[in-house]
């Protein structure tokens, strides 16, 4: 077949680069930067199929010129990849939650295995990080090679299921905007849930899909405590995480997905806290908590606040607070930012602007009309070391950043 790619900085390379091995006539067009463009003929001539991702704007030209099938990146990705050499395969997205639901799986998880996020990739029960690829669908096929036979494969995907799991986990029911703002991620996914036969989802909403469980039916939280029961596993664990509501729900579907293995989840009671998601450091006279990763939000930065209150004891804060350079498709916004500044009013802020979405001077002018000091810095590094020259012996990192 001759196969337009849509979007090669999104995976779309690895897509094209994969068909064209199988035998297909691949062109790849950059629909963003107007680089990396690969044609063998004009997008004017006639395809067989088109593959687009589903984060592109459904106005796009190409859709309406050509009367032409469209399949999503992962769907491409279901169809290249097959029968994949692994078992179980656990497919992991949502808004929020997706990285700390798979490494909390993955450290209960029998045998050898591979887990995939955005901090990068891990081979079990090595823990050896073989690299890092991004949580586009199409990275699933590169790194299919690194799959030990038999073994286990948990994933995080980016913007719904691909389709190729034994199990699939929304981890949030939070929405925001794609396609430029003309469709709505969390109907995306769960478009895409139907793909995959059974799907475990999160407390706090509901899914209509035949295969859907929801982890309340089978784990319960109080306090530290969780609980779980399900066919004839039962038991439970403490873990000081489960206060935090960025851990009580990972930790809860973690339990959930491990009963619908067939493993006893107990084993979670020694999960600790991964870095950039609520880490406690404490270096000389400062503690640290670190709550830089690409889930940071309002959200999570109020409860990086109210757990590092509750370690430190006090309302000396400094705020490293922003968003790196292009970190990520939904955006740690301006407005967000300072309504976190309001609500914690630290005595000093050090702004993170690396990304050109983030309104600095309306930020800093927000910070000097509420009597709070702010400074500038390139980076979360750089943000820690100029917070650690000050005098409040509690640093909250809350950056949203790829990590």
């Amino acid at each position: 077949m001759h196969i337009l790619v849509l979007d090669s900085i999104h995976g779309g390379k690895v897509i094209a680069d994969h068909l064209s091995t199988c035998g297909h006539e691949a062109d790849l067009v950059d629909v963003y930067r107007h680089a990396d463009t690969r044609l063998t003929r004009s997008v004017n001539a006639s395809y067989d199929l088109i593959v687009a991702p589903v984060h592109l704007d459904p106005d796009y030209p190409v859709f309406h010129e050509m009367k032409t099938p469209v399949i999503s990146h992962h769907a491409a990705v279901r169809w290249l990849l097959g029968e994949i050499h692994a078992n179980p395969v656990i497919e992991i997205t949502g808004k929020q939650g997706k990285s700390t639901t798979a490494a909390a799986l993955a450290s209960i998880m029998p045998g050898p295995g591979l887990l995939h996020t955005s901090s990068g990739l891990v081979r079990y029960p090595e823990k050896e990080v073989l690299g890092r690829f991004s949580i586009t669908p199409a990275s699933l096929l590169s790194i299919q090679r690194f799959l030990p036979e038999g073994g286990w494969l948990i994933a995080e995907v980016s913007l719904g299921f691909c389709g190729i799991g034994t199990l699939g986990i929304l981890t949030s029911f939070l929405d925001y905007p794609v396609a430029n703002g003309k469709r709505s991620a969390l109907t995306v996914k769960i478009e895409h849930s139907h793909q995959v036969r059974q799907v475990l989802i999160p407390p706090d909403g509901t899914l209509n899909h035949v295969g859907a469980v929801c982890a309340s039916a089978l784990v319960s939280v109080t306090g530290t405590q969780l609980s779980y029961t399900y066919r004839d596993v039962n038991g439970s664990f403490m873990n000081h995480l489960l206060i935090l509501p960025g851990y009580k729900t990972p930790l809860m579907l973690a339990a959930a997905a491990a009963l619908l293995l067939g493993i006893d989840p107990a084993e979670l009671a020694n999960f600790s806290a991964l870095s950039g998601r609520m880490e406690v450091r404490r270096e000389g006279n400062y503690i640290i908590i670190d709550n830089a990763n690409s889930g940071t939000c309002r959200a999570t930065t109020l409860d990086a606040w109210r757990y590092g209150r509750e370690l430190a004891g006090t309302n000396n804060i400094t705020l490293v607070i922003g968003q790196e350079a292009a970190s990520v498709c939904e955006n740690f916004s301006t407005d967000e930012i300072c309504s976190s500044i309001s609500e914690i009013h630290p005595s000093h802020v050090i702004l993170i602007a690396g990304d050109e979405r983030i309104m600095s001077e309306k930020i800093i002018q927000y910070c000097t009309e509420g009597g709070i000091i702010c400074l500038l810095s390139d980076s979360s590094e750089d943000g820690i070391r100029v917070a650690k020259s000050l005098n409040n012996p509690l640093i909250i990192v809350s950056v949203k950043r790829w990590k």
